[in-house]
């Protein structure tokens, strides 16, 4: 193996670094910390480093906030050692136990394990499941991410049983530390429309795919909310029956109204505005006013 020092500044041509097998290290010269990898094409890997850093969308975070903190002109690249296409993992660990770069105190690398996600010769990463409880196999976990609006680290955690979590965003690892003892299932939701919805396995998908908070929904399933969108439960806080009886349509007409929110839900109407017609804060509200009735019995 051919070792080599030869650092090039990140801001000089590309063509400065070979298209050689090889180690390289990235250097933020305002702090020091240091990023260690390997690859097949050193000008090649440094040239996606690079547009990943510029395009503020790196699969490091640690060297992406250094990189948007410091500048480009604040960071170096240089070839540690040149090796044969067999030999870049090994050499790649020798120099991450060397540098000691998986230290948060002295480098930007996640891991300490040679061969990264987001490198060119990335492994197949079996065993993660989907949010649909579907096994799937990812040939290029960074790239897969990025579509798929995850984070990297999170889901390598995952995948080799660092994670504290059961989850991330659903998706699940067959290595996952903790392992779900049971599948909690909801059954009593009612939609903004009245209608029940359920039974509900997957709450965190559910609400995704509805573009609901899962924390307030099980807060209405708890009773700690008394709805969350509209959304209600069978079995929780029950919003008052308050009668509205002086609001005047637009078309003159007065109306009594039992459930004001569901009322403007389904009429277009602000129920904030709709008070402070009622309140007199304002005169009316898409031609909707207030006049107290003259009967005042609820």
């Amino acid at each position: 193996m051919d070792n080599q020092d030869s650092g090039v500044s990140a801001a000089g041509p590309d063509n400065s670094l070979p298209h050689s097998p090889g180690v390289y290290q990235i250097t933020c010269l305002a702090n020091g910390k240091i990023y260690v990898g390997s690859t097949i094409s050193l000008r090649r890997r440094w040239e996606n480093h690079r547009r990943a850093l510029r395009g503020k969308y790196h699969s490091n975070v640690y060297l992406q906030r250094a990189w948007s903190k410091y500048g480009e002109s604040q960071f170096s690249v240089s070839v540690l050692e040149l090796t044969g296409v067999d030999d870049v993992l090994r050499a790649e660990q020798i120099w991450i136990d060397k540098t000691r770069c998986a230290d948060r105190r002295i480098g930007f690398n996640i891991f300490d394990t040679a061969g990264s996600p987001g490198e060119s010769f990335a492994a197949v990463w079996h065993g993660f499941v989907d949010p649909n409880g579907n096994e799937i196999t990812v040939s290029n976990l960074n790239k897969f991410c990025r579509v798929n609006n995850l984070d990297l680290a999170s889901m390598i955690r995952l995948s080799q049983g660092r994670s504290k979590l059961k989850s991330y965003k659903g998706w699940t690892h067959k290595n996952r530390v903790r392992k779900r003892t049971y599948i909690k299932t909801y059954e009593g939701f009612v939609d903004p429309e009245g209608h029940a919805v359920g039974p509900i396995t997957n709450l965190a998908a559910f609400c995704r795919e509805h573009a609901l908070d899962k924390t307030h929904m099980v807060a209405v399933a708890h009773g700690r909310l008394i709805s969350h969108q509209g959304w209600t439960f069978v079995t929780g806080r029950q919003p008052l029956k308050r009668r509205y009886r002086g609001f005047i349509s637009p078309t003159g007409e007065q109306l009594e109204i039992v459930n004001l929110m569901a009322f403007c839900r389904e009429n277009g109407l602000s129920s904030i505005r709709m008070h402070n017609v009622k309140s007199g804060a304002r005169k009316s509200h898409k031609g909707w006013t207030w006049r107290e009735p003259d009967d005042e019995s609820p």
